[in-house]
């Protein structure tokens, strides 16, 4: 029979064994959040890759609920959504436009959900409201893109082997054709300098025998006549030496250009050095274009039709023919803003104009209902203006939309890469009200039937 003291020591026992489980359960249940005030909110995926109900939630890295439910999508076209259980503590910290992205913990280790902080100047998220999302970068995709990226180069470079053994066999014709041609004319040029030589001589002496009385001419020179006759062959004799002399010189002119740095030989090359100067110029430019493809995975001209686009090369001209819609696939979401309530004059300059406060909470007022969908399209500040000449009309229009942009940038942390200007002008064909249009347009580029159409 047990004694009071052994079933005291029992009961002590398992009274320490409940407070202890207790206490784990509470402490585990803190760890997990489960005991904390929480709010719901939603965002939107095309692909959940790797992510799973439970996962957790963080915010700028700190822990701040986790993933409570994933709705798969009813139609292909449609995205799945994600439901998101964050501490209420860090209400504060979600505003209307945080981006949600899918992260994965190290190199090797599961994914989680993050959440972007926000600015201060957007307002807190409400309870079920849907925040916008970044969709995740597949590194099988990139190796796809890469792998066809060098199967094209290697292609490109067996096409170019055939061009270039072709350029070599043909300079070496052609100095093979230019050394033929010096040793050919070589010959031909010496026997024409020894025979003026020789004529020049001789004609030196016949005149020095004439002027001199010497032999039977130099007697015959006693009679008037006959000397005047004398006289004249000599400087006929003279004539034809000068003449022969030409005629080495111009042949030693001949030989001379032939071998000059500017004569046919130099030509050909100088034009040979200029082809292998472009050849090399060219090989270097395509280094650098492998570099580049190595160290940036977002190959700008590859990806013109999926969407990316390098926006500071389109013109306007290009940009009103679609551009930036990509066959259709994408539509612009355009609000309209109009210059007397954005911009103030500055310093007395016709173009020189400042973003007035009012203005500003102009701008926060308008990209506010779109900043959810901002993070997955791009935005096109659309300059327009009706005063002055056509080229005041352009630099008015840059101005005001490089104001607008500056200004979306600072405050909203807008990716430049996806945020440009597009100065239009006087022509707002499209404007809001059918009519020209004084001012700027805020355009947010999306593929089709993501959010519908407004303008303002």
């Amino acid at each position: 029979m047990a004694t009071p003291a052994r079933l005291a020591g029992v009961g002590v026992f398992v009274a320490g064994g409940l407070v202890l489980f207790a206490l784990g359960l509470f402490m585990i249940g803190d760890r997990q959040m489960a005991f904390a005030k929480k709010f719901t909110v939603y965002t939107e995926f095309t692909k959940v890759t790797g992510l799973q109900p439970g996962a957790v939630v963080r915010i700028l890295g700190a822990k701040a609920g986790s993933i409570s439910q994933i709705l798969p999508p009813n139609r292909p076209s449609e995205k799945f959504r994600v439901r998101l259980e964050i501490a209420e503590s860090l209400h504060q910290l979600v505003r209307v436009d945080s981006i949600a992205t899918i992260e994965t913990e190290g190199l090797v280790g599961g994914s989680y959900l993050g959440i972007g902080s926000g600015t201060d100047a957007a307002s807190p998220v409400g309870p079920n409201a849907t925040i916008g999302s970044k969709e995740p970068f597949e590194i099988s995709d990139l190796m796809q893109q890469m792998g066809d990226t060098i199967t094209k180069v290697n292609q490109t470079i067996d096409e170019m082997k055939g061009d270039v053994s072709n350029a070599v066999v043909a300079v070496a014709d052609t100095m093979g054709n230019a050394n033929a041609l010096i040793t050919d004319v070589s010959g031909d040029v010496k026997r024409m300098a020894a025979s003026g030589a020789r004529i020049s001589d001789d004609a030196a002496h016949i005149t020095e025998g004439l002027r001199g009385g010497k032999g039977v001419i130099g007697k015959l020179m006693t009679d008037d006549a006959l000397y005047t006759r004398a006289t004249a062959i000599a400087q006929q004799t003279e004539e034809a030496a000068a003449g022969a002399r030409q005629v080495v010189d111009l042949a030693k002119k001949a030989l001379e250009g032939i071998q000059a740095k500017d004569g046919p030989v130099q030509g050909i090359t100088t034009d040979i050095k200029q082809t292998l100067d472009g050849a090399r110029t060219a090989m270097v430019g395509f280094a650098e274009s492998m570099d580049a493809l190595k160290h940036n995975f977002l190959f700008r001209g590859y990806f013109n039709g999926r969407g990316y686009f390098d926006l500071d090369d389109i013109s306007p001209a290009a940009y009103r023919q679609g551009a930036l819609t990509t066959g259709g696939k994408r539509q612009a979401t355009r609000v309209w803003l109009r210059a007397e309530s954005l911009f103030e004059q500055e310093s007395g300059q016709p173009i020189d104009e400042r973003l007035t406060d009012a203005g500003k909470a102009n701008i926060d007022a308008a990209i506010g209902p779109l900043l959810k969908y901002v993070a997955s399209g791009i935005v096109m500040v659309e300059g327009y203006s009706q005063q002055g000449p056509a080229d005041q009309q352009y630099l008015r229009s840059r101005a005001r939309a490089s104001l607008i942009r500056t200004y979306l940038l600072a405050t909203f942390h807008f990716d430049p890469e996806t945020t440009g200007v597009m100065p239009l002008g006087a022509d707002s064909s499209d404007s809001s009200e059918r009519r020209p249009w004084d001012g700027v347009a805020l355009a947010v580029i999306l593929p089709k039937g993501t959010i519908p159409v407004t303008s303002r």
